[in-house]
Protein backbone atom coordinates (compact mmCIF):
# COMPACT_ATOMS: atom_id res chain seq x y z
CA UNK A 1 0.00 0.00 0.00
CA UNK A 2 1.39 3.65 -1.16
CA UNK A 3 1.57 5.76 1.88
CA UNK A 4 -1.28 8.38 1.33
CA UNK A 5 -0.78 12.24 2.47
CA UNK A 6 -3.06 13.64 5.17
CA UNK A 7 -3.43 17.70 4.86
CA UNK A 8 -5.28 17.88 7.65
CA UNK A 9 -2.07 16.38 9.81
CA UNK A 10 0.57 19.05 7.50
CA UNK A 11 -1.68 21.79 8.05
CA UNK A 12 -2.08 20.89 12.60
CA UNK A 13 1.94 20.21 11.94
CA UNK A 14 2.19 24.08 9.99
CA UNK A 15 -0.36 25.86 12.60
CA UNK A 16 1.67 24.32 15.58
CA UNK A 17 4.73 25.62 14.26
CA UNK A 18 4.04 29.25 13.27
CA UNK A 19 1.49 30.01 16.23
CA UNK A 20 3.19 27.28 18.95
CA UNK A 21 -0.43 26.38 20.14
CA UNK A 22 -1.60 22.95 19.10
CA UNK A 23 -5.02 22.41 17.64
CA UNK A 24 -6.83 19.60 17.35
CA UNK A 25 -8.82 18.26 14.53
CA UNK A 26 -12.12 19.63 15.01
CA UNK A 27 -10.62 23.12 15.96
CA UNK A 28 -8.95 23.05 12.99
CA UNK A 29 -11.37 22.30 10.80
CA UNK A 30 -13.54 25.41 12.53
CA UNK A 31 -10.97 27.32 12.62
CA UNK A 32 -10.24 26.29 8.69
CA UNK A 33 -13.59 27.51 7.98
CA UNK A 34 -13.67 30.58 9.41
CA UNK A 35 -10.59 31.86 7.65
CA UNK A 36 -12.15 30.40 4.54
CA UNK A 37 -15.12 32.46 4.98
CA UNK A 38 -13.26 36.00 5.71
CA UNK A 39 -11.10 34.98 2.38
CA UNK A 40 -14.35 34.41 0.86
CA UNK A 41 -15.56 37.79 1.73
CA UNK A 42 -12.13 39.07 0.98
CA UNK A 43 -12.38 37.37 -2.63
CA UNK A 44 -16.25 39.19 -3.15
CA UNK A 45 -15.23 42.47 -1.74
CA UNK A 46 -12.14 42.55 -4.42
CA UNK A 47 -14.39 41.45 -7.08
CA UNK A 48 -16.76 44.06 -6.63
CA UNK A 49 -14.37 46.75 -6.22
CA UNK A 50 -12.76 45.08 -9.62
CA UNK A 51 -16.08 45.67 -10.82
CA UNK A 52 -16.69 49.26 -10.07
CA UNK A 53 -12.94 49.80 -11.37
CA UNK A 54 -13.99 48.40 -14.80
CA UNK A 55 -17.70 49.85 -15.00
CA UNK A 56 -15.64 53.11 -13.63
CA UNK A 57 -13.03 53.07 -16.74
CA UNK A 58 -14.97 52.06 -19.20
CA UNK A 59 -17.67 55.36 -18.64
CA UNK A 60 -14.58 57.20 -18.87
CA UNK A 61 -13.08 55.35 -22.14
CA UNK A 62 -17.05 56.12 -23.88
CA UNK A 63 -16.21 60.23 -22.47
CA UNK A 64 -12.89 59.95 -24.09
CA UNK A 65 -14.13 58.40 -27.76
CA UNK A 66 -17.28 60.51 -27.53
CA UNK A 67 -15.01 64.04 -26.97
CA UNK A 68 -12.54 62.70 -29.21
CA UNK A 69 -15.35 62.14 -32.46
CA UNK A 70 -16.83 66.25 -31.20
CA UNK A 71 -14.08 67.12 -31.75
CA UNK A 72 -13.08 65.08 -35.26
CA UNK A 73 -16.67 66.43 -35.97
CA UNK A 74 -16.27 70.20 -35.68
CA UNK A 75 -13.16 70.16 -36.70
CA UNK A 76 -14.59 68.63 -40.15
CA UNK A 77 -17.41 71.26 -39.66
CA UNK A 78 -14.77 74.02 -39.94
CA UNK A 79 -13.36 72.47 -42.60
CA UNK A 80 -16.28 72.04 -44.69
CA UNK A 81 -17.08 75.69 -43.55
CA UNK A 82 -14.18 77.38 -44.76
CA UNK A 83 -14.55 75.18 -48.60
CA UNK A 84 -18.45 76.70 -48.53
CA UNK A 85 -16.95 80.42 -47.53
CA UNK A 86 -15.54 80.46 -51.14
CA UNK A 87 -16.66 77.46 -52.91
CA UNK A 88 -15.16 77.14 -56.31
CA UNK A 89 -17.57 77.72 -59.61
CA UNK A 90 -16.24 75.75 -62.69
CA UNK A 91 -19.08 77.67 -64.57
CA UNK A 92 -17.69 80.90 -63.62
CA UNK A 93 -14.46 79.90 -63.73
CA UNK A 94 -15.52 78.66 -67.72
CA UNK A 95 -17.17 81.96 -67.98
CA UNK A 96 -13.81 83.83 -67.17
CA UNK A 97 -11.19 81.86 -69.54
CA UNK A 98 -13.76 82.31 -72.23
CA UNK A 99 -14.02 86.40 -71.72
CA UNK A 100 -10.55 86.07 -71.45
CA UNK A 101 -9.94 84.37 -74.95
CA UNK A 102 -8.70 86.03 -77.82
CA UNK A 103 -11.56 84.67 -80.00
CA UNK A 104 -15.08 87.30 -80.07
CA UNK A 105 -16.88 84.07 -80.30
CA UNK A 106 -15.24 82.67 -76.97
CA UNK A 107 -16.43 86.08 -75.48
CA UNK A 108 -20.58 85.74 -76.85
CA UNK A 109 -20.14 82.28 -75.13
CA UNK A 110 -19.03 83.47 -72.05
CA UNK A 111 -21.57 86.68 -71.78
CA UNK A 112 -24.71 83.41 -72.59
CA UNK A 113 -23.04 81.56 -70.08
CA UNK A 114 -23.00 83.95 -67.74
CA UNK A 115 -26.65 84.93 -68.05
CA UNK A 116 -27.62 81.04 -68.09
CA UNK A 117 -26.55 81.38 -64.48
CA UNK A 118 -28.06 84.53 -63.39
CA UNK A 119 -30.95 82.10 -64.59
CA UNK A 120 -30.02 79.55 -61.98
CA UNK A 121 -29.74 82.14 -59.78
CA UNK A 122 -32.86 83.70 -59.80
CA UNK A 123 -34.46 79.86 -60.25
CA UNK A 124 -32.95 78.61 -57.07
CA UNK A 125 -33.39 82.35 -55.12
CA UNK A 126 -37.06 81.81 -55.85
CA UNK A 127 -38.06 85.28 -57.87
CA UNK A 128 -41.10 84.42 -60.23
CA UNK A 129 -40.85 84.77 -64.02
CA UNK A 130 -41.14 82.52 -66.81
CA UNK A 131 -37.47 84.06 -68.02
CA UNK A 132 -34.95 86.54 -67.19
CA UNK A 133 -36.50 89.30 -68.39
CA UNK A 134 -39.28 88.82 -65.82
CA UNK A 135 -37.95 87.76 -63.21
CA UNK A 136 -35.37 90.81 -63.21
CA UNK A 137 -39.04 93.11 -63.43
CA UNK A 138 -40.30 91.61 -60.79
CA UNK A 139 -37.72 92.08 -58.27
CA UNK A 140 -36.96 94.90 -55.67
CA UNK A 141 -33.77 97.19 -55.46
CA UNK A 142 -34.32 96.90 -51.59
CA UNK A 143 -33.87 92.88 -52.22
CA UNK A 144 -31.60 92.95 -55.08
CA UNK A 145 -28.69 95.73 -54.61
CA UNK A 146 -27.10 94.80 -58.16
CA UNK A 147 -30.24 94.98 -59.94
CA UNK A 148 -29.51 97.51 -62.07
CA UNK A 149 -26.00 95.78 -62.55
CA UNK A 150 -28.02 92.75 -63.41
CA UNK A 151 -30.41 94.39 -66.19
CA UNK A 152 -27.25 96.12 -68.08
CA UNK A 153 -25.28 92.48 -68.23
CA UNK A 154 -28.88 90.63 -69.21
CA UNK A 155 -29.46 93.77 -72.23
CA UNK A 156 -26.16 93.16 -73.47
CA UNK A 157 -26.94 89.25 -73.58
CA UNK A 158 -30.23 90.18 -75.28
CA UNK A 159 -28.08 91.94 -78.29
CA UNK A 160 -25.84 89.06 -78.96
CA UNK A 161 -28.89 86.57 -78.82
CA UNK A 162 -30.77 89.13 -80.97
CA UNK A 163 -27.97 89.94 -83.66
CA UNK A 164 -25.80 87.20 -83.36
CA UNK A 165 -22.25 87.59 -85.21
CA UNK A 166 -23.11 90.99 -86.37
CA UNK A 167 -22.94 92.58 -83.06
CA UNK A 168 -19.45 94.01 -82.69
CA UNK A 169 -17.90 93.43 -79.45
CA UNK A 170 -14.97 94.84 -78.00
CA UNK A 171 -12.98 93.05 -75.19
CA UNK A 172 -13.05 95.85 -73.18
CA UNK A 173 -17.24 95.36 -73.03
CA UNK A 174 -17.06 91.94 -72.78
CA UNK A 175 -14.93 92.03 -69.24
CA UNK A 176 -17.40 94.75 -67.82
CA UNK A 177 -20.16 93.11 -69.17
CA UNK A 178 -18.46 89.91 -67.21
CA UNK A 179 -17.90 92.04 -64.30
CA UNK A 180 -21.70 93.68 -63.82
CA UNK A 181 -22.52 89.32 -63.44
CA UNK A 182 -19.73 88.90 -61.25
CA UNK A 183 -20.72 91.87 -58.96
CA UNK A 184 -24.75 90.14 -59.28
CA UNK A 185 -23.35 86.79 -58.69
CA UNK A 186 -21.27 87.96 -55.07
CA UNK A 187 -24.74 89.55 -54.06
CA UNK A 188 -25.89 86.34 -53.40
CA UNK A 189 -22.99 84.11 -52.69
CA UNK A 190 -23.51 82.09 -55.90
CA UNK A 191 -19.45 82.43 -56.94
Amino acid sequence: MAPSFNIIYFIQQLYSLITGVSLSQPQLESSFLVWFQYAEWAAIGISVLMLINYVYLRVKTHHIEESIHHKRLAAELAHAGAKEEHPKNDRWEKVVSLANSTSDSDWRRAILEADSMLAQLLNERGFPGEDVGAQLTGASASHFATLDLAWDAHKVRNRIAHDGESLELTHRDVLATIDQYRQVFEEFGFI
